[in-house]
């Protein structure tokens, strides 16, 4: 499995792969994405790409790749903790990113016009 973001899997997220996929070797690309074939070339010998994109990027990737392309779904959870904001300085409930599971993007378009 090809992951692709800059941060690393968490115990539930790789566990999680273990369970769909079962004992696979997870390659870590971290680098700056400059393009889907580019991620093509990087994940030739991995049957999964994992990824972390933007919509374009990401819509580029399924549409020249005939391989599966998974996300991992977060969602923001309160710790329950006070904390300044650093941007504006006001107080705010601190939240942490939680794994809820991974989907598979089958079809992703996104329809643009320029302004």
């Amino acid at each position: 499995i090809l992951w692709v973001s800059r941060h690393q899997l968490n115990n539930e997220q790789l566990a999680d792969l273990f369970r769909i996929y079962g004992d696979v070797e997870i390659v870590n690309f971290q680098d700056t994405v400059k393009s889907a074939k580019q991620l093509v070339e990087v994940g030739e010998d991995c049957e999964v790409f994992a990824v972390v994109l933007p919509p374009a990027l990401l819509a580029d990737l399924i549409n020249i790749n005939q391989k599966p392309v998974i996300r991992s779904v977060m969602e923001r959870v309160p710790t329950g903790t006070m904390i300044a904001n650093p941007v504006t300085g006001k107080e705010e409930m601190e939240m942490a990113m939680h794994f809820v599971a991974w989907e598979q993007v089958d079809e992703l378009r996104i329809v643009t016009h320029r302004l």
